[in-house]
């Protein structure tokens, strides 16, 4: 592929991972708000029943879970959807790299575990907890536009050039090599905010593409994209 053609691609491909980012913040937050409203109501008539219909005491008592779930899994939040660190050797030298978790990892998170063996109160916690972990997640993905805002795009473009070139995984002591003087922890933190880039770290940490992420070059080619001179997308 011609390089305006790629360098087109991957500026369209970050200010589509704004709109994504975007709708998977919006996303949670509506289901949580759905969710919640839902079960605050049941909640509120459980309780109503329980303390003799007294509003004051029912809404207290939902107030009192609301507040307990939503601390505990902020606390939890805090270290599940933070920057990862991963130690990287380069140039003879071990640095610090951030990786970003992405959305579908979020995703994840927020929906807890879905194990089918369960117990069936376990299941039952699983679902309450759903609403403070789904804001939490619309939290952290929302705080995510600022950084894809800022993403050195020119420097996104070269390690995706490198990634694509590859046909394996790509050591992060390669792309260091290939960025030169450039930042690499920077590097490193912008690319994992786009979706579709996958992070190996079971032994030394490397990056390759994701399937989908051909697919979608595959359609840009395919809808004429390539021509285009969209230098101007991240304006």
């Amino acid at each position: 592929m011609k390089n305006r053609g790629f360098k087109s691609w991957v500026f369209n491909r970050i200010k589509t991972q704004r709109k994504f980012t975007t709708a998977a913040a919006l996303g949670m937050a509506t289901a949580g708000l759905v969710l919640f409203l839902v079960q605050a109501g049941i909640l509120y008539m459980i309780f109503a029943y329980a303390f003799a219909f007294s509003r004051p005491a029912a809404l207290l008592a939902i107030i009192a879970i609301a507040g307990g779930m939503s601390v505990y899994s902020w606390t939890q939040a805090t270290q599940d959807l933070r920057d990862r660190k991963h130690k990287a050797k380069c140039n003879d030298e071990t640095t610090t790299l951030n990786i970003v978790p992405g959305n579908p990892q979020v995703w994840s998170w927020a929906f807890g575990s879905m194990d089918a063996d369960q117990s069936i109160p376990e299941k039952i916690i699983g679902l309450t907890m759903l609403v403070p972990r789904l804001f939490c997640g619309a939290w952290f993905t929302w705080q995510h536009l600022e950084d894809i805002k800022n993403i050195d795009a020119a420097t996104t473009l070269k390690v995706l050039k490198v990634l694509f070139r590859s046909d394996h995984s790509v050591r992060a002591q390669t792309i260091s090599n290939e960025l030169r003087d450039a930042d690499l922890n920077k590097a490193v933190r912008d690319i994992s905010l786009l979706d579709g880039v996958v992070f190996l770290t079971n032994d030394e940490i490397s990056l390759t593409i994701a399937p989908r992420l051909h697919d979608d070059l595959e359609v840009w080619r395919s809808n004429g994209q390539p021509g285009q001179d969209n230098d101007d997308l991240l304006g």
